[in-house]
């Protein structure tokens, strides 16, 4: 049995009841997030907590539960369905409406927990393909229910053999339809855009946690500076750190893993087995 959290309750999967007349599911309206569990721990709990209250808070929508309560709920469902790996997807939206438009009175709220399937190996070794397209999305720096473009855009990144979709607006890069993009440029310094995208929880413990030994730096970068870069990487939360050798059908340098990239991903892998 599968054991998730269900507007207070933790409850079987298949208990869970969502009303038609739910605006998340009549307008979109909600944020989520997802976070990874190894054996039984969250990575970073409090992080994805803290964006998550903030997405929820930006659709003047309040969390049913605080940090506390959050982190025994969450232990409570790692607990009872026990998988040495798992997915954590936590959901919020306005509730029922009561004239299909306007919030609810009580916000419809649900953890799941998922046994988590990583990547193949091979992506790791020997890199990936992404390609560009123009798009900014709506409220960037929010995690909201909103993957209209993503979705739609996914016949594109499957004709192209991609493994990810990098979205470029008004001469700049941007994010990855679910990632965020870093590039080695020279001097071994690791640049990130800074403005209009999510700032995803795996990317800001990249730069934490690796700041002290790498370069990096937060700003704007240029759509041609993905042409020159030295190395590519892009990170998630359920994809960690992911080398990117090929762009909209280029080689990145000579389409082979650099050694910043190869080092990040032994230094997270390493990180996750002692985790």
């Amino acid at each position: 049995m599968n054991w998730c959290y269900f507007n207070g309750q933790i409850t079987a999967l298949d208990k869970i009841k969502i009303s038609p007349y739910d605006v998340g599911l009549l307008r979109g309206y909600g944020a989520f997030d997802m976070m990874r569990g190894f054996r039984n721990k969250p990575f970073l709990l409090k992080e994805h907590f803290d964006r998550l209250q903030s997405s929820a808070k930006a659709l003047e929508i309040t969390l049913p539960f605080d940090f506390s309560e959050f982190k025994k709920i969450v232990a409570k469902l790692l607990e009872k369905n026990n998988y040495k790996l798992s997915a954590i997807r936590t959901v919020i939206t306005g509730g029922i409406s009561p004239d299909a438009f306007s919030k609810g009175v009580c916000p419809t709220c649900y953890i799941l927990i998922e046994k988590f399937i990583g990547l193949p190996k091979k992506i790791y070794e020997r890199g990936v393909k992404i390609i560009t397209l123009n798009h900014k999305r709506q409220n960037p720096e929010l995690k909201i229910n909103n993957y209209i473009f993503a979705i739609r855009s996914q016949t594109k990144k499957e004709k192209a053999n991609a493994f990810e979709i990098i979205y470029t607006s008004g001469g700049k890069v941007l994010e990855g339809s679910g990632s965020n993009i870093f590039l080695v440029r020279k001097n071994e310094l690791i640049v990130t855009p800074k403005l209009d995208i999510l700032r995803g929880c795996m990317r800001n413990f990249i730069i934490k946690n690796f700041r002290n030994k790498l370069k990096f730096s937060e700003r704007n970068i240029k759509i041609g500076e993905l042409r020159t870069a030295k190395e590519i990487f892009i990170t998630g939360s359920g994809k960690g750190i992911v080398p990117v050798v090929n762009i909209n059908g280029k080689k990145v340098s000579d389409g082979k893993i650099g050694p910043i990239t190869k080092e990040l991903v032994k230094k997270y892998d390493e990180f996750v087995k002692s985790y």
